[in-house]
């Protein structure tokens, strides 16, 4: 019996193959706020010991691509501290992304449902308080908070090459 013969394989893109691609990008506006309650409530709930506070980027995320069709990944970490929605629309499914007022109300929905999550804990005053100014800031729609177009090429250029979570893909001609 033979073994398997691994051969180098070759490709060109083609092109014109992503020319007809919709890609909108939508800023997190909201990481810093997000950020300092985290950091808030980790200070409030630890007495001598340094407790973690997880932030449910996951959860968010489920309820924004469950809502959209056309979203790619919810408000995923760049490196360069940014988070960023992604969508992308083809000729059969046109790009239909969400207005930042309703995706506003969605990140309201998730802030309050993870604000709840810390009632009983710590001092009931300081975590009522570090709640309260939370939803307070989060609840303030940042002006010009919009989907921003980008070209396919951008989207592929050293995508987080340096941990190798990505690529740089570079369209080939034959």
């Amino acid at each position: 019996m033979q073994s398997p013969i691994l051969l180098p394989a070759r490709m060109n893109l083609v092109e014109d193959a992503l020319t007809d691609l919709e890609i909108a990008v939508l800023e997190f506006p909201f990481a810093e706020i997000v950020a300092d309650f985290r950091n808030s409530m980790e200070e409030v709930l630890s007495s001598n010991r340094k407790k973690k506070v997880w932030i449910p980027y996951r959860q968010l995320n489920n309820g924004l691509l469950a809502c959209a069709s056309t979203l790619t990944h919810g408000f995923e970490y760049l490196d360069t501290g940014d988070y960023r929605a992604l969508a992308v629309g083809t000729v059969e499914n046109p790009l239909r992304v969400p207005t930042p007022e309703q995706i506003h109300e969605l990140v309201m929905i998730w802030a309050q449902e993870w604000a709840k999550q810390f009632d009983g804990k710590g001092k009931t005053d300081q975590v009522n308080s570090v709640c309260d100014r939370f939803l307070e800031n989060i609840a303030i729609i940042p002006t010009n908070w919009n989907w921003q177009p980008i070209t396919p090429k951008t989207l592929i250029q050293n995508i987080n090459a340096e941990k190798g979570l990505g690529y740089q893909a570079k369209l080939l001609r034959s």
